[in-house]
């Protein structure tokens, strides 16, 4: 497997990525749930075909390939962009934060082809932007990774050590997105632990 940022001659090849949920892997959601999974995973393929590259170009995010190298298809993306997060007191005490808003890098979209599902390339996409967070240390501040996520993936972000954050939207929707940060460090020696 090889991470390439994504660039025009990929372009091509995006629009045979698919991350559709598995109907094994959604089966213990009802079919309102199973809707708006489905839903989520076109919105994911959506980005990559008709997004990434423009708002790359805009300077708002990269997007970053992982193709398998012996046939050349997209295993998976990850799109990072520059974030800020506000903590709660509370949330600050914890962390040892002092500022009421705290640099971070987010994971503003990831997704792991259909075919790849349940090889853990998800928690490799995870290292893979830890890692980006720590070299970027080196010329700035980041504190956290921080995402986005619907209710559905929580599970998986709560284990790798992510944690809600208390401020999330005012007036949640049912199917909003659920704002999540790993502080850098613990998220790094958690994610190298887990292998």
């Amino acid at each position: 497997m090889l991470f390439e940022k994504l660039a025009e001659r990929h372009l091509v090849k995006t629009a045979s990525f698919s991350c559709i949920e598995t109907e094994g892997r959604v089966s213990a959601l009802n079919a309102k749930q199973r809707r708006r999974v489905l839903k989520h995973s076109r919105e994911m393929e959506d980005f990559l075909r008709n997004e990434a590259f423009s708002e790359q170009e805009l300077g708002t995010n990269t997007t970053h390939l992982l193709i398998d190298e012996q046939n050349g298809v997209i295993v998976a993306y990850i799109s990072l962009c520059a974030d800020a997060i506000p903590l709660e007191l509370k949330e600050r005490e914890e962390e040892g934060m002092t500022y009421s808003t705290s640099p971070a890098l987010k994971i503003a979209r990831l997704a792991v082809a259909t075919d790849y599902h349940g090889r853990g390339i998800g928690k490799q996409l995870i290292r893979y932007a830890a890692y980006v967070a720590h070299e970027m240390t080196e010329n700035c501040g980041i504190a956290f990774l921080t995402l986005d996520c619907y209710e559905h993936r929580v599970s998986f972000y709560e284990h790798l050590g992510f944690k809600r954050n208390q401020i999330q939207i005012t007036q949640r929707k049912y199917d909003s997105p659920i704002s999540m940060r790993a502080n850098l460090n613990a998220l790094a020696n958690r994610l190298f632990d887990l292998q």
